[in-house]
């Protein structure tokens, strides 16, 4: 068996960033569970298990109040706590909402989002076990024979809920579609707010749509009023210090209080709501929420604290452990190559930051990997791949462009022209309804102003409406072009919305360009690096990464110049010549072993077809062969055998 030395040369650093990066605890990747401690943050577990057990027995609804400094482990608690009580309630993960006046539809659409997705040790999602949980949906004997099911079910739930529920008969008819995989997903849709289209409303047996706020805060109260039979849905709002700003560019933590004040004043049964934000932004803006909010939360609130020296070495052993069961025989000591005594001397009062002390951990294993001085790779090639691991992550996450509402696009694509550098951006080049589903700005070239529409409702009457706000603010602002952004159908020739829609794109100077989910992957990404850098949770190369870094990173490594939709738009200029077979394969395999400087052959492929699951893993040997050609890396030991190679970086 190989030296822990040897081991160590050809594996990857268990502490690298892009092995730890936080967020929804449902789309994380596996490695971070691994660091799981028992004892880190147990009193906080333990505080919310015994809300928990309150709302079990009498199905009122508690907050929490989660705070701490940026890397103290809140997302980290997040996910023990979803892993934790799995058995006994449902989650959800509710991401910043960035978009002014949005937060009611935010909320239940990252509700219904997190509901699809299908627990620990269980075939179907909590959607549908929280469905089957409701005794209207069980066998009803003689009587659901006579209506049949469908109708029995919503006859059930509305002699049980006569009064107190919003829009009873279609929400009613949508929740018993839910059972029927053909109408599964439409129905999740129409939860969710999405404009459907006339022939999914159909199908549903409904006319109406979830497309305002007051209606979105209804569609979350019936969940509260017909719950009290099921487990309790644990909400959790992470990343709170990102909130959408006012005009004065304020931070507005606000409308998230006032959320959890409704559930409370309107008397929502069986949810547990935690809402996660920095310690510090927390203390600074506390004073800008109206008392009646705060009083809601201020019987239930957890500060996490830093972690002690057992606990770090704890988490550095967790870490290294793959590394350790290779080794025979085991290391001595748990954290080896790791010094407990560097340990003591980098926190001498006994306390560590929870993400500082794994990026420690980080810099003595590259220390201890090379006996030679190696300088840190530098950040463009860290943070390439860092986006990768991010952009593949996406991927996973969003199969539909519908998954996002199109005022979470607009808010996309416009922080993506700001670090782009487009100037001028002004939310709302239209009004009414669809203002959130656009915005303006000043040409490079011209002096026109440019509107954008991002309109992706199926629903043709809606977009009929869109074509009619469209053509309004073409006649305000004479000055103005108007590019739409829209992958989804236009309807028919004799409709009306696609009569204006020719009236508005006959004109040369006004442009339709269709969205591609591929478009979506790329702003998503950066939305999330952007958050994460903004709350403080981005980490490259061991070290925080600031949200003027990451910028500066964007255009250094023109990360967002392939993303198509920026082309059409003429943010950043177009792909002429065709990229090369495999171009991304082969600069993440020359990364890798910049970052590394040393890595194992077969590490090396199991990363790369681990990004690109496409790529058969011959394609890949032949790549690493086409490096060594080129002189960019080497084979140490080429006639090893193929599990004990290792190649490294050429300086």
């Amino acid at each position: 068996m190989a030296t822990l030395k040897q081991i160590i040369q050809r594996e990857v650093n268990p502490f690298d960033s892009v092995t730890f990066t936080t967020g929804n605890f449902w789309t994380e990747n596996n490695q971070s569970t691994v660091a799981t401690v028992e004892s880190i943050h147990q009193s906080a577990i333990n505080q919310v298990q015994n809300t928990l057990e309150c709302v079990i027995k009498d199905s009122r609804t508690r907050s929490i109040l989660m705070s701490g400094d940026s890397g103290c482990g809140k997302s980290y608690l997040l996910s023990r706590l979803k892993k934790t009580l799995n058995d006994r309630a449902f989650f959800v993960y509710i991401e910043p909402c960035l978009v002014e006046g949005y937060i009611w539809r935010h909320t239940l659409r990252h509700t219904v989002d997190g509901l699809m997705h299908i627990p620990e040790g269980e075939k179907e999602s909590q959607l549908l076990l929280w469905l089957k949980g409701l005794s209207a949906y069980k066998d009803g004997g003689l009587k659901k024979k006579i209506l049949g099911a469908k109708n029995h079910f919503i006859h059930e739930l509305r002699s049980i809920y006569p009064t107190g529920i919003y829009q009873p008969r279609d929400f009613f008819a949508v929740l018993y579609s839910l059972a029927n995989r053909d109408l599964y997903f439409s129905a999740c849709d129409w939860l969710r707010g999405n404009s459907l289209s006339e022939e999914e409303l159909k199908l549903l047996g409904v006319n109406s749509v979830i497309d305002t706020e007051e209606a979105a805060k209804g569609i979350i109260a019936n969940f509260g009023r017909i719950s009290t039979d099921n487990k309790p849905i644990i909400l959790c709002f992470d990343q709170v210090e990102l909130s959408a700003r006012l005009s004065d560019n304020s931070l507005d933590i606000s409308p998230i209080f006032n959320v959890n004040t409704a559930f409370h004043n309107n008397n929502l049964k069986n949810f547990i709501i935690i809402i996660s934000i920095v310690h510090h932004i927390w203390m600074k803006c506390q004073n800008t929420i109206p008392l009646s909010d705060l009083a809601r939360i201020n019987n239930q609130k957890i500060v996490l604290q830093q972690i002690n020296l057992e606990q770090v070495k704890a988490l550095w052993a967790n870490r290294l452990y793959p590394i350790h069961s290779q080794v025979n025989p085991k290391p001595i000591s748990p954290i080896a190559p790791l010094n407990e005594q560097k340990l003591e001397d980098k926190y001498p009062g006994g306390k560590a930051n929870l993400r500082s002390s794994l990026s420690f951990g980080g810099i003595l294993y590259e220390k201890y990997k090379s006996t030679d001085p190696i300088k840190p790779p530098p950040p463009p090639t860290a943070f390439k791949l860092l986006w990768q691991n991010e952009f593949n992550k996406t991927k996973n996450q969003i199969t539909r462009i519908r998954q996002l509402s199109s005022p979470e696009l607009i808010e996309m694509l416009i922080s993506a022209m700001n670090v782009l550098g487009i100037k001028q951006i002004k939310q709302h080049f239209l009004t009414g309804k669809y203002s959130s589903y656009s915005f303006s700005y000043k040409s490079l070239n011209e002096s026109k102003q440019v509107g954008i529409l991002w309109n992706e409702d199926s629903n043709l009457k809606s977009f009929s409406f869109a074509m009619k706000a469209c053509y309004k603010a073409l006649n305000s602002n004479k000055n103005s072009t108007l590019i739409m952004i829209r992958s989804e159908s236009l309807g028919k020739t004799n409709n009306q919305g696609y009569k204006l829609y020719n009236k508005i794109f006959n004109n040369f100077s006004n442009h339709h360009i269709k969205s591609s989910l591929e478009s979506v992957y790329y702003l998503k990404t950066y939305q999330k690096l952007k958050n994460d850098a903004g709350s403080g949770d981005l980490v490259l190369n061991f070290e925080p990464l600031s949200l003027t870094e990451l910028e500066k990173l964007v255009l250094e490594t023109e990360v967002l110049h392939e993303c198509l939709l920026l082309q059409d738009l003429k943010i950043v200029p177009p792909i002429i010549i065709p990229p090369p077979p495999f171009p991304p394969v082969k600069e993440f395999l020359l990364n890798l072993v910049k970052h590394h400087h040393i890595l194992g052959q077969q590490i090396l492929i199991k990363q790369a077809k681990s990004q690109f699951a496409e790529v058969e893993e011959v394609q890949i040997e032949n790549l690493i062969q086409e490096l060594v050609q080129e002189q960019k890396i080497c084979l140490i030991n080429p006639k090893a055998k193929p599990e004990e190679r290792i190649i490294a970086l050429i300086t």
